[in-house]
């Protein structure tokens, strides 16, 4: 399945994908806002994408701008029964920042995950100095919930988790709202 915004596509993940994901997710810089600690290689990222691809409790997508891979985005530990999931993005290559490429995939996948999937809730984890990602998800219509105190340790520093979720009828509401 491929979902087609206004800037970006997003498509599924091919093996072929992961050499573009290593060289440009290995940067210090990206990997401060990543839940990543270790360096990534060709060989981990491609059974990452094997993985997931098999997966009935992961749904990943490649982030495309004019045919390039940017980023990644999915659905994560999907409940199917509870009819929950937690929601994941990355914009890896830095000069596709500040764009509006994380806006229009996290709408995008919003749109899959209530529209297409019939789930009811998304909840996310971010770290509270990822504020351009904050201002995304709070754009989007998640709903702050909770945080974890020094959850995260990265050069020096430790840094809280802000848990975020959206309800499909939230959704559902804003999505009314915009149109009407």
């Amino acid at each position: 399945m491929r979902l087609e915004g206004k800037k970006i596509v997003l498509r599924p993940l091919e093996i072929e994908d992961a050499k573009r994901i290593v060289d440009i997710i290995n940067d210090e810089e990206v990997r401060e806002y990543l839940f990543i600690t270790f360096p990534i290689s060709r060989f981990s990222e491609e059974d990452w994408i094997r993985k997931n691809a098999l997966s009935q409790q992961n749904i990943t997508f490649a982030i495309d701008v004019e045919d390039i891979l940017v980023g990644v985005t999915g659905l994560m530990n999907i409940n199917w029964v509870h009819r929950s999931a937690e929601f994941g993005i990355g914009i890896f290559d830095k000069r596709y920042w500040n764009k509006g490429f994380g806006t229009e995939a996290t709408k995008l996948m919003l749109k899959y995950t209530f529209e297409y999937l019939n789930l009811n809730r998304l909840c996310l984890r971010v770290f509270d100095n990822n504020k351009r990602a904050i201002r995304v998800y709070e754009k989007c219509g998640f709903i702050h919930e909770g945080r974890e105190r020094q959850a995260r340790y990265f050069k020096g520093k430790y840094w809280d988790i802000l848990r975020m979720s959206i309800l499909a009828e939230e959704y559902w509401r804003t999505k009314e709202n915009q149109n009407g």
